[in-house]
């Protein structure tokens, strides 16, 4: 069984079948979490006849072992991006992001993506499957244990649609949470989706105070259908009574996110269909210049994302988000499982 997987009352559980008692889940949890130690043999506060008789993993019935690091890249801007292999050979990225105030972990939840938005190029390179809870768990331990480096904040924005792997991924915010886990608070956590209705309905139900983030991109249905093949099934009007489902439930503002392709969703008309669909509810919308993918040149997009911004911004609650590690593929809709040669 993968610790990273398991809550702690399922390590209680596991252990005390094992003939051990309960606290000593909580001892092994804080080895492996908080200092990094994955060994039986380094949890020195349990006996040494008992550690040597667990350093087997297979007696143990755990397996504590980190994800493999194949390839990390710097970014300029000092971002950092990990490509990690998985038990099965499977290949995922995660994203590092240093600010002076704030540490952010991008991860993702799946291996590839179904989804399709033809903006985004982890698509492109097919979906193969479900992370499991210890697999999404372990992105965010590597940046923090086996590289050392400081972790405030996490967000569900790298590969795959989070909504779309709901149990492993609903399980791994609750260990990710956890104090005796990861502790990472539930405001410093954020789930994105593309819009999957059912899933944001479920969410406003959790106790999980976490953000949510929804990618908007697109005013009308005709737009949006035509950039991202969810809309076809969960339409603008179903996923913006699902949003104000998500409001009245939990009493939190939703961050829409809107990626501007030049000549295509931005504009005075698009700006002031965007304005009639938001006003008067309680989001916030994120404008993002669109990313290159690969070959593809950046060309005016900044410009067009700032005079969008200057059309709603009397209007609506807007920020103008600028993404990290571009140079490395490592920003908004440019992870793909990329192996240098």
């Amino acid at each position: 069984m993968d610790l990273f997987g398991l809550t702690k009352t399922e390590l209680e559980e596991h252990l005390m079948r094992k003939g051990l008692q309960r606290f000593r889940a909580t001892q092994l949890l804080d080895w492996v979490y908080k200092k990094g130690k994955t060994e039986v043999d380094e949890f020195t506060n349990w006996p040494k006849k008992m550690r040597e008789r667990y350093s087997d993993p297979s007696v143990l019935g755990l397996s504590i072992l980190p994800l493999k690091e194949k390839l990390i890249q710097n970014s300029l801007d000092g971002t950092k991006k990990a490509l990690l292999e998985l038990k099965d050979g499977e290949l995922v990225e995660t994203v590092y992001i240093p600010e002076s105030d704030r540490a952010t972990v991008c991860f993702s939840s799946q291996v590839g993506c179904k989804m399709g938005c033809n903006f985004c190029a982890t698509g492109k390179s097919g979906f193969s499957r479900d992370l499991e809870a210890g697999e999404i768990v372990g992105q965010l331990y590597y940046w923090q244990q086996t590289k050392g480096l400081r972790v405030t904040n996490a967000v569900a924005m790298g590969q795959g649609e989070p909504l779309d792997n709901w149990d492993n991924f609903l399980k791994a915010l609750y260990i990710i949470n956890d104090a005796d886990c990861l502790n990472l608070g539930a405001r410093h956590l954020t789930v994105s989706t593309c819009g999957i209705v059912p899933g944001i309905k479920k969410m406003a139900k959790e106790p999980l105070q976490v953000n949510l983030s929804v990618s908007l991109h697109a005013p009308t249905d005709e737009l949006r259908s035509q950039i991202m093949p969810i809309n076809r099934r969960y339409p603008l009007k179903e996923l913006m009574e699902a949003i104000e489902e998500y409001i009245r439930e939990t009493n939190r503002r939703v961050t829409l996110e809107y990626t501007v392709i030049p000549r295509f969703n931005d504009g005075k008309t698009n700006a002031a269909l965007l304005i009639a669909l938001l006003k008067d509810r309680l989001v916030h919308v994120n404008v993002i210049p669109v990313n290159p993918q690969v070959g593809e040149d950046e060309g005016e997009s900044l410009y067009h994302a700032k005079e969008f911004v200057n059309l709603i911004k009397p209007q609506l609650n807007v920020t103008l988000r600028r993404s990290r590690g571009a140079d490395i593929d490592a920003a908004c809709g440019q992870l793909r499982r990329k192996v240098l040669k």
